[in-house]
């Protein structure tokens, strides 16, 4: 699962502070992006004095700063960005502030002057060096948001744990070891985010945080997660995606308002039946694991799954479950096991299916009722051993993607050029020795892919491929290029490369104004002279223009 970002950032000078419940239900990118919008970046109006002190950057005097704060009684005071490396003290003269930013400084420190800002509710000191903070914040009676983000904490400050107004919390990007038991003192926080650490366990007391709605521990060093996570009734996000985890706890099940639990990139076994209870999952997602089966019916429980991502695990079979497991669905993505059946009916129920991903495992065949599979608009099959590709390929009428690389395919079926639809076909490294004639009929194909096959000849239709932008023909056994070509006006790569049997090409070639990358490598053109296919793709285009018939209609394209 992509586990969403949280965002909680000091607003605009104009904006007005959002409230800490607001961040809670609020998900954004801004986590992964380091570079943020600074008061460094936007200049000062101060003038460098002399010296070598004239060249550094300008920095504002924190001490005018808190007089300005003070007489105007502004309750937000933003200091991000300005390379501070101590707070002086008279910051405690600012009782009036429920609203502090230091983020991005050279903080190894706070002063304990800092607990006498007893109306503090948001205190925000991500992408500083702190390692440690002052007992003084217990004083904090009123805190409500403490983003601890990117800092070189190896512990979570035992002071964290007394001040038990707080809501939201954030410890991403440090170096800590563990969470102690005193977590459980903190019984309003609703968001807890300690991902990119290196935990082990997280504490029994975790389920005294009742109130708790989002919890992030993914990329730690989990092997366990205590069974009184089941107390967290509140929780609606989980995520433990990348951790050692080998199992789940059975207490999962009593998270009923769970929507999303991120178990992606761990070594579990097995999926407890007791998640079936979490009635309210959106998202099925346990990707690169070691599993072999779901718990019987499992997915039919979950009404609401919209995504299934089982890929990457050693399932031999579809889960068991029928059709109706799959009513829901939108998205399912299956690549990368040992699946050799697909079973006839399997989606007969799935009308909301768009993507099917059934990438790297040993089918050999397609089931019968393929056909009626007709809302999918991508479909990858690509990596199995399939030799044929059945006619009712055409009633997937919706289809916009159709991966087939890497398979056994001698021949496409004729119907293929009844998906209208269709802008990417890809079928590299099959046994094709022929592309059907109808493949013109494919109007709003962008990409065409069928190198390393056995095609001897392409047929005259392909320059009917108005919308063709990247067609790739190398590593095949191509004697000639249909003069069709030149009618591809949207034709922008061309790969002819290792095609051992290719002596010539076409003038026509020189009419694709839009072509900007030729691969003409290991291929011998050997009746265009020597020193221009030596001179590069380049070169034999302006000698194919030069040299052919077309040379006005080229000359007055390019003016």
């Amino acid at each position: 699962m992509e586990t969403k970002e949280f965002e909680f950032r000091p607003a605009k000078e104009t904006a007005r502070s959002k409230s800490p419940g607001g961040i809670v239900g609020r998900l954004s990118n801004f986590a992964r992006n380091k570079a943020r919008h600074s008061l460094s970046e936007k200049g000062s109006n101060s003038v460098g004095g002399s010296g070598s002190g004239a060249f550094e950057r300008p920095r504002k005097d924190l001490l005018k700063e808190f007089q300005k704060c003070k007489e105007a009684q502004e309750q937000r005071l933003d200091l991000s960005s300005i390379e501070i490396t101590s707070i002086p003290s008279p910051i405690k003269e600012l009782t009036q502030l429920t609203e502090l930013f230091l983020y991005k400084n050279k903080l190894t420190c706070l002063p304990t002057e800092i607990g006498q800002l007893v109306n503090l509710k948001k205190l925000g000191l991500s992408e500083n060096a702190l390692t440690s903070l002052p007992d003084s914040l217990a004083s904090l009676e009123a805190l409500e948001t403490l983003d601890l983000r990117h800092n070189k904490l190896t512990e979570v400050p035992s002071v964290i744990y007394k001040i038990t107004s707080l809501e939201t919390l954030w410890l991403r990007y440090n170096r800590i070891v563990a969470v102690d038991q005193q977590i459980g003192n903190l019984i309003k926080l609703k968001m807890l985010d300690v991902r990119e650490n290196k935990i082990r366990e997280l504490p029994s007391a975790i389920g005294k945080l009742t109130s708790l709605v989002v919890c992030l521990v993914s990329y730690n060093h989990l092997t366990r997660v205590p069974e009184e996570i089941g107390e967290c009734h509140s929780l609606t996000q989980l995520d433990l995606q990348h951790n050692d985890l080998s199992e789940l706890p059975y207490s999962i099940g009593r998270l009923t308002n769970l929507v999303r639990i991120g178990i992606r990139y761990n070594k579990i076994r097995c999926i407890p039946s007791e998640l079936e209870m979490c009635e309210q999952l959106e998202e099925f997602i346990v990707e690169s694991n070691h599993l072999q089966m779901l718990p019987p019916n499992l997915l039919t429980m979950l009404p609401k799954i919209h995504t299934v991502n089982l890929s990457r695990n050693e399932l031999t079979a579809f889960p068991a479950g029928g059709p109706q497991q799959f009513v829901s669905t939108v998205t399912i993505n299956m690549e990368h096991n040992l699946i050799s059946k697909i079973p006839i009916g399997i989606f007969s129920k799935a009308t909301r299916l768009t993507k099917l991903n059934l990438k790297e495992n040993e089918l050999v065949s397609l089931p019968l009722d393929m056909g009626s599979w007709t809302s999918i608009t991508e479909l990858n099959l690509s990596t199995n051993q399939l030799k044929v590709l059945p006619e009712d390929i055409e009633k997937l009428v919706n289809l916009e993607i159709l991966v087939l690389s890497n398979n056994q395919l001698k021949k496409l079926p004729n119907q293929i050029g009844n998906l209208k639809k269709l802008r990417e076909l890809d079928l590299e490294e099959n046994e094709l020795e022929t592309v059907p004639t109808e493949i013109g009929f494919l109007q709003h194909l962008t990409k065409l892919w069928v190198q390393s096959n056995k095609i001897v000849t392409l047929p005259r239709s392909i320059g009917n491929l108005c919308s063709l932008q990247d067609l790739r023909l190398g590593e095949n056994n191509l004697t000639a290029i249909p003069e069709e070509i030149g009618h591809l006006d949207s034709l922008k790569s061309l790969y002819l490369n290792d095609n051992s049997s290719l002596h010539n090409l076409p003038f026509e070639l020189a009419l694709c104004q839009s072509l900007e990358i030729m691969s003409i490598e290991n291929s011998p053109l050997s009746q265009i002279p020597p020193e221009i296919t030596a001179g590069g793709p380049s070169l034999v285009i302006q000698y194919l223009k030069m040299q052919g018939p077309y040379r006005g209609v080229v000359m007055a394209a390019g003016q």
